[in-house]
């Protein structure tokens, strides 16, 4: 025979499950991150001529003769193809600004003004056609290491004053972005 289950008189009863207010949770989920940038460096601590010369990029210092640093060195082969040149992923163009924080020195592609005079020596034009000469350059350059099996490798020009330069732009674009 079966027994029956006496009941515990004393026992608590089960409460329904509280639910929770995720009013706290919204706000953090859907707020927008606070940023904490680094204090921009003051501009009036630099000359004008000073702050013309940390505007630009280190290749085009005036005792430099090109933009890049460039090496040869000898032809490798990746996956079964001849590499001829090789640019580094450091190797980036440099990002014209004037005072105001607005882009300068701007085409299509970025030219900077060192390779400008060099076209204009080379050309002997004051204003060359700047696309067409360095597409022109650029496929001789091709045939060139091709014929005599050289490897060009180009490295961003680096000075002492790389850290410097980055502060100028970042405090040059906050400005004009407070102005508008």
């Amino acid at each position: 025979m079966a027994t029956k289950k006496n009941p515990v008189k004393n026992a608590m009863r089960k409460k329904a499950p509280v639910r929770k207010n995720l009013a706290a949770a919204a706000k953090v989920v859907h707020s927008k991150p606070e940023r904490e940038y680094a204090p921009l460096i003051d501009l009036g601590q630099f000359s004008e001529e000073e702050l013309a010369e940390l505007m630009v990029a280190a290749g085009d210092a005036p005792a430099r003769k090109t933009y890049f640093d460039y090496s040869e060195e000898a032809p490798y082969t990746r996956s079964g193809q001849r590499i001829y040149l090789e640019v580094g992923r450091d190797s980036t163009m440099f990002d014209y600004r004037d005072e105001n924080g607005t882009r300068v020195e701007r085409t299509m592609v970025t030219v900077p003004p060192k390779l400008r005079e060099q076209l204009q020596e080379i050309t002997g034009e004051e204003q060359p056609i700047v696309t067409t000469s360095i597409i022109a350059l650029a496929s001789w350059a091709c045939q060139e290491l091709k014929k005599t099996k050289r490897r060009l490798v180009v490295t961003t020009a680096t000075d002492d004053l790389d850290p410097v330069r980055k502060q100028v732009r970042k405090a040059i674009v906050a400005k004009s972005r407070k102005t508008r």
